[in-house]
This record gives structure tokens, C-alpha cells and sequence, in this order.
């Protein structure tokens, strides 16, 4: 079975009660969600369970907390249960025990998972007490799918089915798309600060990929291997080697063009990547790279992309990152975008339109390009075809 095909759309959830994993780690200032983006994808699954279920249970993790088994206000799902509440205009009880969460019938959210003892470890003990909450696991936090934890993975052991729900549905056709049978010639474009989270994406991108362009820090490191002047700009000392590597491949494009700047107040001025002075800092691509990157853009007829292409949390800086989103919405190619720092630049520049699907996922996301499958969705699929087991979780 495929793991598209293991929706929750096909299980009878008549009189059943259903345990639901989303991932609603949203910002939020004090009690105000800044962005509401992750709980309106979640929404399809979770009217059609509150539909169709006698009852819903919901659970989450929001930043990282201690787990002391108490609450941390700075980190508590109130502000989230009280805005889903809103969304669908039905009263969402936050509780905060795994007992009371067993034992409603409406549509209920636990508090914070990650306060719980053993959550991040996978322990059984707790892996248990979740699957005893319901009949029913769905899967539809895909941010966290790579990640074997109790209320991801563990619990899938213990519970007599599960599937993913239409979050993660989507997720997987829009990336299944990309990887398995994309339409050529397929563009990837790879930003963000460090080179050593996404060496393994970029090593498995290059071979899927026409072109790859490089931007952001991640550039900045490629081009010291180059043997370019990058001054006092960002890049990993320690990941030099590995990049000579990577740039030997002639479908690398890095900028030509650079952004640099004196120090973080200072003007801006494009150089050509041959003319960095000593105390330069590179901070975006230039212009003219974004100009030379749009016919290779113009012509894909599949786009990736992930990481911005400078420092997009200062205007000024994220005009790069802004460019190259333009001329993808000037194209005709089928582009997705994932990573949370790809997200927020393109919240940031209001420009979430210019791409055609825009993954809710970070290291789930990269994880996929580079494996082809994620664990926790494995570990549903096994469940829906097996009667619960004992093996290791």
C-alpha cells in the first residue's frame, strides 16, 4: 500500500474515538498567535473527524520545553486551543492530563506534549497511555514526521489503526510529485545559513536535479572553496572540504554577484563575488546573480526551493530572497517551497502566492528529498496493515 493511499479517509470512524497528531508550533507573542497558517491547514482533517468520530482528541507540541511533567505558561497551548476554537466556532477543552483527555467525548487538546517525561525519548510508558486515549491514531503533523517520538512514532505501536490525515496527504502527492516523476527540466534551489545541516539534501538534490543554485551562507562557504575573498562574512570553516566536493559537480550555480556591506548599518553595495574586499560581509545575493539565475528558473519545469537567499529578517537584506520569488511566479513551472526559514522570508515579503505549494515542513521536508520516505509515516502505514505488535519503539 502507498502511503498517500493510507488516508484517514478510508477508515470507518463510526463510535470511535480518534487521537490526532498535529503540529501547531506557531510564534506567538504572549497570548496572541502571530501566525495562524498551521491551524487553518489542519482544519480539513479536523472537521471531517469531528464529524465523523465520536470523539477527537488533539495533541501538539509548541517550542521546547523542559520536560517536567508541569506547565510552563510561556509555552502552553491555551492561546491555541482558545484561536482552533474560534476556527471552528466550537469550544476546544485544553486539558492537562492524559486521564481526562481519555475519558471526553468532544473535541478536546492536551496540553503541550513535550511537558511530559519521555516524549523526546520514545518511551513506551508513555507511548502507551497515548494509544490507550482512543481507537483510532491519525498522522498530520508532518513537520515532525521524521522524528520517533511517544506521540509520533511510539504510539502507532499500541494502537489498533491509524493513517495519515489530508495535511499529510497533501504534503506527500505535492512532494511525491517533485521526486518520483518530476517534469524536466527540474530546478532546485538550496539557501539558508549553514552547509552542514544540508549537506545530505544537497548531495541527494544533485542527483534528481538539472540545475542547483546555492545562495545564502551556504554560498558564501562554497565560494571559500573556491578560493574567493568572502571577508568577514558568514560560512563554516569546518565544512570547506566537503563543499570543494560539492562545486565540483557542474550543476551547481552559485552567485556571481553579492550584496556586501561594511557592518550591519552601514550601505550596500553589489560587487562581483571576485572583488570582495577583506572587510566586507556578504549578506545577500546581487541583482545581477538573481538576473543570471532567472533562465535557468524561466525553463524549469519543476521547481524546489528551501533557505533563503540572504538575511531575510532585515529588509534590506532579503531583497535577493524577493527577486528570485518574483521571477518564480513569472514562470511556468510547478514550484514548492519548505523550511521554516523559507516560510517566514516568504511571509515576511507577503509573497506566499508566487509558489504553488508551500510545505508546512522544515527537517521533515529536507528528510523526505534526501530518503524518499519518513519514519512515523512508515510506522502508519505499518499499523494500518497489522494488527498492534511489540516491536521496538
Amino acid at each position: 500500500m502507498s502511503q498517500i493511499e493510507n488516508s484517514v479517509s478510508s477508515l470507518d470512524l463510526t463510535n470511535k474515538s480518534v487521537l490526532l497528531r498535529v503540529d501547531f508550533n506557531v510564534p506567538l507573542k504572549g497570548n496572541e498567535l502571530l501566525d495562524d497558517e498551521r491551524l487553518i491547514r489542519a482544519l480539513p482533517t479536523i472537521k471531517f473527524l469531528a464529524e465523523k468520530a465520536r470523539s477527537l482528541k488533539i495533541i501538539s507540541h509548541l517550542g521546547r520545553p523542559e520536560e517536567t511533567g508541569l506547565v510552563q505558561d510561556k509555552f502552553s497551548l491555551k492561546p491555541v486551543a482558545k484561536k482552533l476554537g474560534e476556527l471552528l466556532h466550537k469550544e476546544v477543552k485544553l486539558v492537562n492530563s492524559i486521564k481526562e483527555l481519555k475519558s471526553l467525548d468532544s473535541i478536546s487538546m492536551l496540553e503541550n506534549i513535550r511537558f511530559y517525561k519521555g516524549e523526546k525519548q520514545n518511551e513506551i510508558k508513555l507511548s502507551k497511555a497515548l494509544a490507550d486515549t482512543a481507537d483510532v491514531f491519525v498522522m498530520d503533523a508532518f513537520g515532525t514526521a521524521h522524528r520517533k517520538q511517544a506521540s509520533t512514532y511510539g504510539v502507532t505501536s499500541f494502537i489498533k489503526e491509524a493513517c495519515v490525515g489530508f495535511l499529510v496527504e497533501e504534503e506527500l502527492k505535492a512532494l511525491k510529485r517533485i521526486i518520483d516523476s518530476p517534469e524536466k527540466p527540474l530546478l532546485g534551489i538550496i539557501g539558508g545559513s549553514k552547509i552542514s545541516t544540508k549537506m545530505k539534501v544537497l548531495e541527494s538534490l544533485t542527483k534528481h536535479v538539472d540545475h542547483l543554485i546555492i545562495g545564502g551562507a551556504l554560498a558564501n562557504t562554497c565560494l571559500k572553496a573556491l578560493g574567493k575573498n568572502i571577508g568577514k562574512s558568514l560560512y563554516e570553516k569546518d565544512f570547506i572540504e566537503l563543499a570543494k566536493t560539492i562545486i565540483k559537480n557542474k550543476k551547481i550555480l552559485l552567485p556571481s554577484h553579492v550584496v556586501v556591506t561594511k557592518g550591519r548599518d552601514s550601505d550596500l553595495e553589489e560587487k562581483h563575488v571576485d572583488l570582495v574586499d577583506d572587510d566586507d560581509i556578504i549578506f545577500d545575493v546581487g541583482q545581477t546573480s538573481i538576473e543570471d539565475f532567472s533562465k535557468y528558473i524561466n525553463s524549469a519545469k519543476t521547481i524546489i526551493w528551501n533557505g533563503p537567499m540572504g538575511y531575510f529578517e532585515e529588509e534590506r537584506f532579503a531583497q535577493g530572497t524577493a527577486g528570485i520569488a518574483i521571477k518564480i511566479s513569472e514562470s511556468q513551472g510547478y514550484s514548492i517551497i519548505g523550511g521554516g526559514e523559507t516560510l517566514a522570508s516568504f511571509s515576511n515579503l507577503n509573497m506566499m502566492d508566487c509558489v504553488d505549494y508551500a510545505s508546512t515542513a522544515g527537517g521533515a521536508f529536507l528528510e523526505y528529498i534526501e530518503l524518499g520516505t519518513l519514519p512515523c509515516i512508515e510506522a502508519v502505514s505499518y499499523t494500518h496493515l497489522t494488527l498492534p505488535t511489540n516491536r521496538e519503539v
